[in-house]
């Protein structure tokens, strides 16, 4: 009987996805007002596991090898060295549990020329002891090159329960999703990235649109941050002018969610340049940060992915 249910669910599932697209979040409220210019380049949000309400943050190349411990305001608390780690172009985020320890990766990814021959990401243990004068790290490096060119990436996410490295393109129209392993931080050897799949139903500005709304609306569909929640089943795509949710069956893989699966889309507003995207530790709220400070950070109220197919009753 089991075997016939999986077999069931495995034909239901897809149909119920196209008939039942995931729902918007709901709309943001303003949690804070970013006045701190040390922050005037936000280019990366995560949640803290050791400290409830704080989240760490980073800029973008120019600004330092530095972590920021902020509040659920925006406001910093914190500014961290990362011994080991450099700058180059420092584009996003992601705190996880993995291996039973807390970590913070940051992706120095971003590469507007399409020039660098490989980008890093950079392991770390997350902070615990932030006494004056601490440091963060030390940080290993995770070398990665893409299998076909090099791509400016400002979206990654880590999905700590299976060790793997997200990575979404920003410039290619549809965004390409890409993985590599975490088992590679610390070894010299560079990997090579592995396709996932094309978002190809985040829309693009039509002709029209950019006649009406300008020549910077060109742009307002680049994905600039990515996360999973809690529950590994809802995907979140930041661009500059919404919030996209894609979501999969606890059996599916990402790969076989993705195609064909229309986003739900939450719009943006207030925000002149959103780069940076984090849920809480128990994701009941997502916060959306912007470059250019003093800018609002944004809070939507968030509810996880939950499976929608239940098991009969009786069904063993």
């Amino acid at each position: 009987m089991m075997r016939g249910w999986w077999l069931a669910f495995l034909v239901i599932w897809p149909a119920w996805v196209l008939a039942n697209p995931p729902r918007p979040i709901a709309r943001p409220s303003i949690a804070g007002i970013v006045t701190d210019p040390q922050l005037g380049e936000l280019s990366g949000l995560a949640s803290s596991h050791h400290q409830r309400d704080r989240y760490w943050a980073i800029n973008d190349g120019g600004n330092g090898n530095h972590l920021l411990l902020l509040d659920g305001r925006g406001r910093v608390l914190k500014k961290l060295p990362v011994d080991g780690a450099e700058n180059t172009d420092w584009e996003d985020l992601a705190s996880f549990h993995w291996q039973d320890k807390n970590w913070l990766l940051i992706a120095d990814t971003g590469d507007n020329a399409g020039e660098r021959e490989h980008v890093v990401l950079w392991l770390l243990p997350e902070p615990e002891h932030l006494l004056d004068g601490a440091h963060a790290g030390p940080a290993q490096a995770l070398r990665l090159r893409y299998p076909d060119a090099p791509h400016d990436v400002e979206a990654m996410t880590v999905d700590g329960q299976s060790g793997s490295v997200f990575l979404l393109t920003k410039r290619t129209v549809p965004p390409v999703l890409y993985r590599v392993p975490l088992s590679a931080a610390g070894k010299p050897k560079v990997v090579t990235a592995q396709r996932v799949g094309a978002l190809d139903a985040i829309p693009q500005p039509t002709p029209s649109d950019i006649a009406r709304d300008g020549q910077l609306s060109r742009f307002r569909s680049q994905t600039t941050g990515l996360a999973l929640d809690c529950n590994h089943l809802g995907l979140l795509v930041l661009t500059y002018d919404a919030v996209y949710r894609y979501v999969r069956s606890p059996q599916q893989s990402w790969e076989a969610a993705l195609p064909g699966q229309t986003p739900a889309r939450s719009p943006l507003n207030l925000l002149p340049q959103a780069e940076a995207m984090a849920l809480d530790r128990g994701c009941r709220n997502l916060f959306v940060g912007s470059e250019k400070a003093p800018v609002p950070l944004l809070r939507f109220r968030y509810r996880i992915v939950v499976d929608p197919i239940v098991a009969p009753q009786g069904a063993q």
